[in-house]
């Protein structure tokens, strides 16, 4: 790692660089959406029971008192279906799939950049090797001198920033797949306790869920 990082030098390759560049991109994405997730974590099913128990016993005010302290997707989406409580349960569970949609683009926020570079890095790394490999024979025709120790040396000189644009694209190909199957299980989640937060008001109204009433 000091080797690959001692070559990163504009002197040495401006592709170099620039993947040092996206790196520092990747790295500051990775550590975003990581914070992100960390301060949104809920016991989805605990945090239910409580939104269930709290307007069992409090009403509407007091649900919505207790999610406007949580700032995590099932509490907005909560928050969503008991301030449209009066309207008919089929808008409500519209404006909850809206709702969980909104939640869902915040949590894809920034993936589609880290995707972006996990697929360049390694690029640029092989773009770098090429451009090396041609300079290096390039140097070996001007000089009219050259043998198989020089060769290997601007080969293994070039071959540097396939392993820099590697070192980079693994973890952030590791971090966006993470990420995504992320988003995707809470997405599941939220519209599975939508579900359960619309047979809760529909039953409160004295409809049904399975037959809402309109």
């Amino acid at each position: 790692m000091k080797d690959l990082l001692g070559l990163v030098d504009p002197r040495f390759s401006w592709v170099m660089t620039l993947i040092l560049v996206l790196s520092i991109f990747s790295i500051a994405l990775i550590v975003e959406r990581f914070i992100f997730f960390a301060k949104r974590r809920v016991r989805s099913s605990k945090f239910f029971e409580k939104v269930k128990d709290t307007f069992q016993t409090g009403g509407i005010p007091e649900v919505l008192a207790l999610v406007k302290n949580y700032d995590v997707p099932l509490a907005h989406v909560v928050r969503v279906g008991f301030e449209n409580y009066n309207l008919p349960d089929d808008m409500i569970a519209e404006m909850m799939e809206s709702e969980i949609l909104n939640q869902r683009n915040k949590m894809e926020r920034f993936l589609g950049g880290l995707n972006t570079l996990g697929n360049v890095s390694p690029l640029l790394g092989l773009l770098g090797t090429v451009l090396g490999l041609i300079k290096a024979f390039m140097q070996i025709v001007v000089s009219g001198s050259g043998g198989p120790k020089v060769v290997a040396e601007g080969v293994g000189v070039a071959l540097y920033t396939t392993a820099f644009g590697l070192i980079v694209a693994v973890p952030t190909v590791f971090a966006y797949n993470y990420f995504s199957k992320k988003s995707t299980d809470t997405t599941d989640e939220l519209e599975n306790y939508m579900r359960k937060l619309l047979k809760l008001i529909s039953l409160s109204k004295g409809g049904s869920y399975e037959n809402p009433q309109t």
